[in-house]
């Protein structure tokens, strides 16, 4: 483990130092606050020992410092002569997680590194967890794809990156053409594979990580593509189109085809939206000319031109 020693008295570094590394950690040695910042934003820190009592800034202030700044949570151990009460109870307060009056001992030093290392390690199994159930929770368990809560979060992050690089970001509305009819006919199992296999199938069309399906309600599905022209945005939804003639899903109800097709609303930033909403709000706008149209087609916002 990288074990990050701060105490502006030389002697005390060396000397804590030379533990760290008699029990096989690596010391990582410095003399202040501004040099503890800078090794915390180049390099894994496992645990800080830290003294209180240091010019400029104080072991204190320095842990606030440091829980404010890094997400992650690094065990603090501080080191001072002072083991008065009120002292050490300033020091949880701070951030600080244990406390080791000086002069240390190396048996004392070893068990409290390997105590605060095992919380450590708990504690990051329970984030990798807490993060597989918040992934869970923005997946749709049917098509595995991301659900309405997922797309939110994205479609916003995409926004705000598209924004700030003043790139074009793209939207594909996409709706199952009579659906209900499918549903009707077959049954819901046999639809809810339907939805699975057009999933499927949109999924594949993506080309690169920063694209995404998402189901938006019932037989409706989202494609979110960033740095994309409203001219290519057209051409992945023939595509799309293309690639779901090409599956030959059977759909001998609709009223358009023998198969299963899709209608599709493009809009893109460019066209004038004011925020990720109202971006959907277009998609949405031109995927209804597209049903009204005569379905399995897509059309632009706006200029409403149909496009297949």
């Amino acid at each position: 483990m990288n074990i990050l020693v701060v105490d502006d008295n030389k002697c005390i570094r060396d000397v804590i130092g030379a533990m760290v590394l008699a029990n096989d950690h690596q010391p990582v040695v410095v003399d202040g606050y501004a040099a503890a910042l800078e090794k915390l934003r180049r390099q894994v820190i496992d645990v800080i020992l830290m003294d209180i009592e240091m010019p400029e800034v104080d072991g204190l202030t320095l842990t606030r410092m440091v829980r404010k700044e890094f997400s992650q949570w690094i065990p603090i151990i501080f080191l001072s002569a002072n083991d008065s009460a009120r002292y050490l109870a300033d020091g949880i307060e701070a951030g600080g997680d244990d406390y080791l009056t000086k002069p240390v001992k190396e048996e004392i030093l070893n068990a409290k590194i390997k105590a605060m290392a095992r919380i450590a390690e708990m504690k990051h199994q329970l984030d990798e967890a807490n993060k597989k159930l918040e992934m869970l929770s923005c997946l749709d368990p049917l098509t595995n794809v991301l659900n309405r809560r997922g797309l939110e979060q994205q479609l916003q992050e995409s926004w705000q990156k598209n924004g700030k690089a003043r790139g074009e970001l793209s939207l594909l509305m996409i709706d199952i053409d009579f659906f209900k009819a499918y549903n009707d006919n077959y049954g819901h199992p046999r639809g809810d594979q339907c939805l699975q296999q057009v999933a499927s199938v949109l999924t594949g069309t993506l080309l690169n990580a920063s694209e995404l399906v998402a189901r938006y309600g019932g037989e409706e599905f989202v494609m979110l593509l960033p740095s994309t022209s409203l001219a290519q945005a057209r051409n992945r939804a023939r595509n799309i189109i293309a690639a779901l003639s090409q599956a030959e899903l059977v759909h001998e109800y609709s009223d358009v085809a023998p198969r299963v097709t899709v209608s599709i609303g493009v809009s893109c930033s460019s066209l004038g939206a004011k925020d990720h909403q109202v971006l959907i709000e277009q998609a949405d706008q031109a995927l209804y000319q597209a049903k009204r149209r005569g379905r399995m087609q897509c059309v632009l916002f706006q200029k409403m031109t149909q496009i297949w």
